[in-house]
């Protein structure tokens, strides 16, 4: 049911206060998920893959609605900001995999661009549809 008391406004930064929770969230369950040590077969091989692309993916498009919501338009020096975030968070998450005894895959960290690069995509694909939804 929708208030109709409250203005656009109000709406517009219960929503984005609502994006930066899901995004931080999103981000220390990717952390955690990644730095629980395996043990015996985890039965991960190129499906990991997809788990690394979309994960990276649902930060992207999270990242971007978070900020669109609590700043306005997004230029494209915001893009590649978030693209910069991703590539670099994703490196630093496989090298700190190593002294839990997981392994560094250079092929997940470009599963992870490539999730950062269609979630990019999709943002800016679908974003007139955004405001729609709050």
């Amino acid at each position: 049911m929708q208030d109709s008391t409250v203005t656009s406004p109000q709406r517009l930064r219960r929503a984005a206060v609502v994006a930066r929770y899901a995004t931080g969230f999103i981000l220390l369950a990717m952390f955690v998920g990644t730095h629980i040590p395996l043990t015996g077969h985890h039965g991960l091989s190129n499906s990991d893959k997809v788990l690394h692309l979309a994960a990276y993916m649902t930060l992207t498009i999270s990242l971007l609605v978070s900020w669109e919501f609590s700043t306005g338009i997004l230029r494209p020096l915001h893009y590649f900001f978030v693209w910069l975030f991703g590539t670099v968070y994703g490196a630093f998450d496989e090298i700190t995999q190593i002294p839990v005894g997981r392994t560094c895959d250079g092929m997940d960290w470009l599963a992870d661009i490539l999730g950062i690069v269609i979630g990019l995509t999709l943002f800016r694909v679908f974003r007139p549809l955004l405001y729609r939804w709050i």
